[in-house]
């Protein structure tokens, strides 16, 4: 989790102790993975610890009752951390705008919890967390940084919960976009490949057939003619 969130925030251009600071001990409670600085002084913190385990145990089940077994194992692990961070006082500080992030380090992951159960992202939103994956992760950075600076917004306001509901619903719509012109693509890759395999084939074989027998009445031509001879030349001709 850590490493892809450092590959998120090298990409966004983040630098550690400029933008951002690593395991910072709360004098409030608990030491979060990342505390983002943000104008005014204040700050945000986020957790990266995700629980893979189970989620991993699935994809590699061989059976649909052990599937079954290891995602709702996976959904309880989630919760289970959601209820987690929950109790670490990360939002108690004077200075910690008031909501909380939760890195899932995968978007395939992060599509997986959405699919399965949306009420843990609803219930993390309700208790002032943001889950978040690598894709939206800084603009989820950029969201709350724009309402701090407009706004100015206390720790105890509910504007930033406000604008990152209305992206998640957002970014919902547009991942149902981006699904269903996957799926055309996937469809046009289908038909083209049948073009260039079973129609293809299918057309090859009357010319390779043509091909065939335009081999063999040249060689029965070439065995009807006699063979070309050249007179020998008598001497002093």
């Amino acid at each position: 989790g850590e490493r892809m969130a450092e590959d998120v925030l090298r990409l966004a251009g983040r630098l550690e102790g400029v933008n951002y600071r690593k395991h910072l001990t709360l004098e409030s409670a608990g030491c979060p993975d990342y505390t983002f600085l943000l104008p005014n002084g204040l700050v945000m913190h986020m957790d990266v610890k995700f629980p893979l385990d189970n989620y991993v145990r699935h994809l590699e089940a061989t059976n649909d009752l052990e599937r079954k077994q290891f995602r709702d194992q996976f959904l309880r692990d989630v919760r289970d951390r959601v209820k987690e961070l929950m109790t670490r006082g990360y939002l108690t500080g004077d200075d910690s705008v008031d909501c909380l992030l939760m890195f899932i380090p995968n978007e395939q992951v992060y599509g997986f919890v959405q699919e399965n159960d949306r009420s843990i992202l609803d219930d993390a939103m309700r208790n002032k967390i943001v889950v978040c994956s690598p894709l939206t992760l800084y603009a989820v950075l950029a969201v709350v940084r724009q309402a701090v600076d407009n706004f100015q917004l206390e720790r105890t306001s509910g504007e930033i919960l406000s604008l990152l509901g209305e992206f998640s619903r957002q970014w919902e719509k547009y991942s149902a976009q981006l699904e269903k012109v996957q799926q055309r693509f996937e469809q046009v890759e289908k038909e083209y490949s049948g073009l260039m395999t079973t129609r293809h084939r299918a057309l090859q074989r009357p010319l390779d057939k043509i091909e065939h027998l335009r081999h063999e009445e040249r060689g029965l031509l070439e065995a009807d003619m006699p063979p070309l001879t050249f007179p020998e030349l008598s001497a002093g001709t």
